[in-house]
């Protein structure tokens, strides 16, 4: 049995009895170079520059070419860290550790796959032949959930790296053979930039729903939570942005049909980044390291105001995840608002039944009444955008206004609540999580009424 995620750091990685004899509750990052991120680690406060308590596992694809994250694949759990040869991080690092907080109780795990200049129809989609153009690019979906991806891969569809270790099925059976039991708690998406400039950008909404469709039905989890970042205003040309002018249409589909899907799923929430900084000097596609950290604060007040409106969650066990039962895991179908708790996850074998096309849309989805523009953002909002428009999802009888702020990054980065979540009454998850729970209520609260263009 494997005990190297534990010798990590003997002492420090230790929790509670409690807290050990909780499912570990892993998310799965995913995306392409917003996830990835351009955060400086040098740079990050010392306490957060290496987190022992939570699980990291990491994977660039970039490392299949030998690139700057040749060397920073995981082999098994790690600290979460900024990782390549430059120290870079993402949305991960701040995210971790106010999941640690919200949830002491709980170990927290992140597998993270993310590669930049990516897109759903060409590397992200369940089942795809791998890219001619740009082969360490190919089967991301693959690469992610390993065997529990339903799909077939053969003929000109053969996986292009099949000796490759996938990262999802691998990390869930590490835990497994160290006994823990394990609850995917939520998948987050940064990506569509790549999108935003092309015509990819008007069926967004049918590849995104049918990635999300599929990711539930492989892990055996319908109701899986997703929180996505919708992407920023900095990408239009009269914000300096690096999209052609003319392509304006673009990139307002793409927006628009984020936040749509956040609006039709009741188990999608979508975060704002118009008032991120872009990357100094002038890299637009990118934010800056304070962003990032943002971002990762954004992503963990939705994530909790999703899971607040649940309720008391409902474990639908998996047992032997990827390894027959419909839909891709054993998950007893329609468990409602539940994170599934699988005991026995990334045991081998295929994920079921559940390949083929995914249905687009969310059994059982409702739109929440009303909707808000967002605080704060930069730029002009070109192509005719308001600045800071949107039309995020907010649970009937939110509006209204709210002072407060969520205050200064790690970093030092300050501004209004970016959540653009549902927020209901749920469970008491420990002091940290009441807190960013009202964070993101007051952040709905605040925002000002606002259609999305596009």
């Amino acid at each position: 049995m494997k005990r190297s995620c534990i010798a990590l750091a003997a002492g420090v990685m230790s929790l509670s009895a409690s807290a050990l004899a909780q499912p570990v509750k892993v998310f799965v990052l995913a995306g392409q170079s917003n996830m990835v991120g351009f955060g400086v680690g040098a740079a990050l406060p010392a306490e957060i520059q290496s987190q022992p308590d939570i699980w990291y596992d990491h994977h660039n694809p970039d490392a299949r070419q030998g690139g700057p994250y040749a060397a920073a694949t995981s082999a098994d759990w790690g600290p979460l860290e900024p990782k390549g040869e430059a120290r870079r991080y993402g949305p991960e690092i701040t995210f971790g550790r106010a999941m640690a907080e919200a949830y002491p109780e709980h170990r927290i795990a992140i597998v993270k796959v993310a590669q930049g200049g990516t897109n759903l129809v060409d590397h992200w989609g369940r089942g795809l032949a791998p890219d001619p153009e740009v082969l360490y690019k190919s089967q991301l979906y693959h690469a992610l959930l390993g065997k529990l991806d339903s799909a077939t891969y053969a003929g000109d569809r053969a996986l292009r790296y099949p000796d490759e270790p996938t990262r999802l099925d691998n990390a869930l059976a590490r835990l497994e053979s160290e006994g823990h039991d394990v609850e995917i708690a939520a998948l987050l998406w940064m990506q569509g930039e790549n999108e935003a400039g092309w015509s990819a950008a008007f069926s967004y909404g049918d590849t995104l729903r049918a990635f999300f469709a599929a990711v539930r039905a492989d892990l055996g989890v319908p109701e899986l939570p997703v929180v996505l970042g919708r992407i920023s205003d900095n990408l239009y040309p009269a914000n300096g942005g690096p999209i052609a002018a003319g392509k304006e249409a673009n990139i307002d589909a793409v927006r628009a049909a984020q936040v749509t899907v956040a609006e039709e799923d009741r188990r999608v929430a979508w975060v704002d980044t118009d008032d991120f900084t872009p990357r100094p000097p002038s890299d637009a596609w990118h934010f800056d390291s304070a962003a990032y950290q943002l971002l990762g604060q954004r992503f963990a007040e939705a994530y909790l105001a999703l899971a607040a409106e649940a309720g008391p969650s409902s474990t639908a066990s998996a047992s032997s995840a990827g390894s027959g039962g419909a839909g891709g895991g054993g998950a007893t179908a329609g468990s409602s608002g539940s994170t599934a708790a699988a005991s026995s996850a990334g045991s081998t074998g295929s994920a079921g039944a559940g390949g083929g096309d995914a249905t687009a849309g969310s059994t059982g989805s409702t739109a929440a009444t009303g909707s808000a523009g967002s605080v704060g953002s930069a730029g002009a909002g070109g192509g005719g955008a308001t600045a800071g428009s949107s039309g995020s999802t907010v649970a009937t009888g939110s509006a209204g206004s709210a002072a407060g702020s969520s205050g200064a990054a790690p970093g030092g980065a300050s501004g209004s609540s970016g959540c653009s979540c549902r927020t209901a009454g749920g469970p008491d998850h420990g002091p940290m999580a009441a807190a960013l729970a009202l964070i993101a209520l007051a952040g709905l609260r605040r925002r000002r009424g606002g259609r999305e263009l596009g």
